[in-house]
């Protein structure tokens, strides 16, 4: 999550991917129409070169797997049924929270932004593979450009256009490391409407034409990300 990129993020910011994952929330029970609250790490949390495991929230709600990641500022995340989420948060130094799947695959997601306020970055399908480490965005809605451009993918009606980025020594999900990111960028989508992502076309082209593989899947979100001070909400589900 964290990029080198031509827009510019606050200095020190770290990527989101976890060196050696360790929840600071652990999974919390959902009961009926009940809904379920986490914050992560209070603002200031000091970086390093590692993963900053109190800087990252993770669990399960409804039957789907949340996380929720944020320097300086403050971020939540509130917990609907089944795939929904909402979150706010207010002069992040990065976020990135969103909800899915704690493995994820090619398959087809469904998702509703139901409301959005405020700024952001982008909201999209987010994850990891590993053996080759690789971290993933389809951007839906907004703008995530980072890297070289390859080539573009046509899904679900749209056109993406596919940019790869190497990241060097950087925090990953494996700890300090050098790995790709494949990012494949659309942006027009909308709030308060059903859409679909078919993952297979992105993965399939990740991997003919990405040059550096296409490993395991890990984790696999619908998230929003937002940085350099921004602040907003969002509502969505996914499916």
């Amino acid at each position: 999550m964290r990029k080198n990129k031509i827009l510019q993020k606050v200095a020190g910011k770290a990527m989101f991917g976890a060196a050696v994952i360790a929840c600071v929330a652990s999974s919390l029970t959902f009961t009926g129409c009940q809904k379920e609250s986490s914050a992560a790490a209070p603002a200031g949390v000091a970086r390093t070169a590692a993963f900053d495991q109190n800087a990252r929230s993770t669990g399960t709600s409804g039957g789907y797997f949340w996380s929720l990641y944020y320097t300086t500022g403050s971020a939540s995340i509130t917990q609907g049924s089944a795939g929904n989420f909402s979150s706010t948060y207010s002069n992040v130094g990065d976020v990135v929270v969103g909800k899915g799947w704690s493995t994820g695959s090619a398959q087809n997601i469904g998702y509703n932004i139901g409301s959005l306020s405020g700024s952001y970055n982008s909201v999209g399908i987010y994850g990891w593979t590993t053996s080759p480490l690789i971290e993933y965005y389809v951007v839906e809605l907004g703008s995530n450009v980072n890297g070289t451009k390859v080539n573009t993918v046509s899904s679900d009606g749209h056109t993406y256009s596919f940019y790869k980025h190497q990241q060097v020594s950087q925090p990953s999900i494996q700890g300090t490391a050098t790995f790709w990111q494949y990012l494949d960028n659309w942006g027009g989508s909308s709030t308060g409407a059903n859409h679909t992502v078919t993952m297979a076309n992105h993965v399939n082209n990740w991997k003919s034409a990405g040059g550096e593989g296409f490993g395991s899947y890990n984790y696999q979100i619908l998230s929003l990300e937002a940085y350099s001070g921004k602040s907003g909400s969002i509502n969505a589900t996914v499916w």
